[in-house]
């Protein structure tokens, strides 16, 4: 019986500590933000290998409606000024504390030439070439990594790098793409 009792409480015990360890963080869904519709979608093979940094290179946001805002902005840029389909961008890291849907886990973005069907762009609202991310939008940003890698969207093995790497571009400027290089899933070579 004793035994029995043991097992139960370890059995509770790791699985709500292994659900705080993956906890996802809040993300602000299309609707929530008031995307546009869209025609059509093109699907991600799962998992994914890549995750894409960006910065966004515009104005930056501390409240969440200032910040659903600059998101429909930024998808009315992509749709209306580079004939896009939708918003580019995977997820948006805002100011706030929040992670805003683009395409999300499993469509395919638009964000870097060669690798849209490989990987999702995770772009930080602001301008960081000069100025770091605060570290609520780096923790934000890296839980959502790790909440991917837990529910299997992202490969265990996903590799980070910044947009820079792959594409001739400032992105994520130079600020930011030195603080994700403290990441573990950052790699120097795709």
């Amino acid at each position: 019986m004793a035994i029995e009792k043991s097992l139960i409480f370890l059995t509770i015990f790791y699985t709500v500590n292994a659900n705080q360890t993956h906890e996802c963080p809040n993300i602000i869904t299309r609707s929530q933000w008031g995307a546009r519709q869209v025609a059509s979608v093109n699907y991600l093979i799962l998992p994914i290998p890549y995750v894409v940094i960006h910065h966004t290179a515009g104005n930056t946001c501390n409240r969440t409606s200032r910040c659903a805002e600059v998101v429909a902005g930024i998808q009315a840029q992509h749709m209306d000024s580079n004939n896009w389909g939708d918003i580019g961008y995977s997820f948006l890291i805002g100011g706030d504390g929040n992670v805003y849907e683009g395409k999300g886990w499993t469509r395919e973005g638009a964000h870097v030439v060669g690798y849209n069907k490989k990987s999702i762009g995770i772009a930080f609202m602001g301008s960081f070439e000069d100025n770091n991310a605060n570290q609520t939008m780096l923790d934000v940003a890296h839980k959502l990594i790790v909440c991917g890698k837990a529910q299997g969207t992202l490969r265990p093995t996903v590799r980070v790098v910044g947009a820079r790497q792959l594409i001739a571009t400032l992105s994520p400027g130079f600020a930011l793409y030195n603080q994700i290089q403290a990441w573990p899933e950052w790699v120097s070579t795709p």
